[in-house]
């Protein structure tokens, strides 16, 4: 049996907490493929990794009025930091050393270099490069100096690597264009799901699609556009009076008609997994128009609990919700709020429901991990495009 190591910067590849549950899935999924998966997770000790992460954020603190955001985004920085990439470069040195011998390495992330004759396929949801058009908390703390050592680590990773595996179309045509990686060599492979609801169909539960129900799901409320999703639920409300609003995530308090707040639900948590099981099986439609978001797993489980999205067109959202929802430009309010309202009609919820469910297929971590294993053998490993009739992708094989 092939021993196919999955590596994770910061994290344990084996915990569903960690990074949304995607090297947990990638790790489960190898598991289904026959091989034995390794996981490894990349950096020294959490302990001393987290005081080293707090010393490299001091230079990024920019005192405010809100400290606490202040002291985050500075520790968002320093994670992206050089000098963290090369502490836990160093780090993966000695952890591979002390391996037994592997037959492959699925290299999640490329914040990290892994100096090792065992054959890489990188995988991740976007480029250092695409960061300046898509801005994440901490990269606009980085000096020009620290943002240039980080791509051109990454491009150093993906020279090594056999083959570069994305989340979309959106994030390889980068690897492809920005890095100039032959277009052999780069693969969109997709994501799978975390959970699944229940099959209403099973008569475990029975969706009413004549009463809205929209869920929106996201730890980073400002990321994701969880205010501007609360400020269109209100204009929604008074055409729809019946309609309400179910949120996940990390949200300031909310005290509003319609709208129910459930904190933060971990991935490691039986109960708290029932729990969002069960509110993407009530919902009938998923609302998650984020500032930036480069693929947005949570869109994958809508599909897979039958139900539509509303999605942004900042990053690869597309790839993934194609046919079964919408893509509004985040900014634009009035777009969000035609959304919302012209998913509230059961007829269309239900219809873009249906084929959100049926594309779902297409998004498993067993499939992920079969294209991830054909890239490592180099072999042709791209998903089929989520979008019909999209060929921006297709275009690099003719590169």
């Amino acid at each position: 049996m092939k021993r196919i190591g999955v590596t994770f910067q910061g994290g344990d590849p084996a915990q569903p907490s960690t990074w949304s549950g995607t090297p947990y899935g990638v790790v489960t999924g190898l598991r289904a493929a026959g091989v034995e998966p390794v996981a490894i997770r990349i950096g020294p000790p959490p302990q001393l990794r987290g005081l080293a992460r707090n010393a490299v954020a001091v230079p990024y603190l920019r005192p405010g009025r809100n400290w606490r955001e202040a002291v985050q985004r500075a520790r968002a920085a320093a994670a992206v930091s050089p000098l963290i990439s090369s502490l836990d470069s160093t780090a993966a040195s000695y952890t591979l050393r002390r391996l037994t011998e592997l037959d492959g390495i699925i290299q999640i992330g490329t914040g990290y270099t892994l100096r090792t004759r065992v054959p890489i396929v990188t995988y991740e949801d976007m480029t250092v490069q695409q960061t300046k058009v898509f801005p994440y908390r901490g990269w606009d703390l980085l000096s020009e100096r620290a943002y240039r050592s980080r791509v051109r680590r990454q491009h150093a990773v993906y020279e090594q690597a056999v083959a570069c595996c994305l989340t979309s179309q959106w994030a390889a045509r980068s690897v492809i264009d920005d890095y100039g990686v032959p277009a052999s060599k780069v693969h969109a492979v997709g994501v799978g799901c975390n959970h699944r609801a229940p099959e209403s169909n099973e008569g475990k539960l029975q969706r009413d699609w004549s009463a809205p129900r929209f869920l929106f799901v996201g730890i980073d409320w400002e990321r994701k556009n969880g205010a501007g999703v609360l400020e269109a639920f209100r204009s929604v409300k008074k055409v729809a009076p019946s309609a309400t609003l179910d949120v996940v995530g990390r949200h300031p308090p909310l005290h509003e008609a319609g709208v129910t707040p459930h904190g933060v639900l971990r991935l490691d948590d039986p109960v708290e997994i029932e729990r969002l099981s069960r509110l993407f099986s009530e919902a009938t439609c998923f609302v998650m128009p984020s500032y930036t978001e480069a693929f947005g797993i949570a869109y994958v489980e809508a599909a897979a609990a039958g139900i539509p999205s509303i999605g942004t067109v900042s990053g690869g959202s597309e790839f993934l919700i194609g046919d079964g929802g919408l893509v509004i430009d985040p900014y634009d309010f009035q777009a969000l709020v035609s959304a919302m309202l012209r998913l509230c009609d059961p007829r269309t919820a239900a219809r873009m429901g249906a084929a959100a469910k049926e594309r779902s297929a297409m998004f498993t971590w067993p499939a992920v991990a079969e294209r991830l294993l054909r890239a490592l053998d180099g072999e042709p490993a791209d998903q089929p495009s989520a979008i019909p009739g999209d060929t921006r992708f297709a275009a690099k094989t003719s590169h």
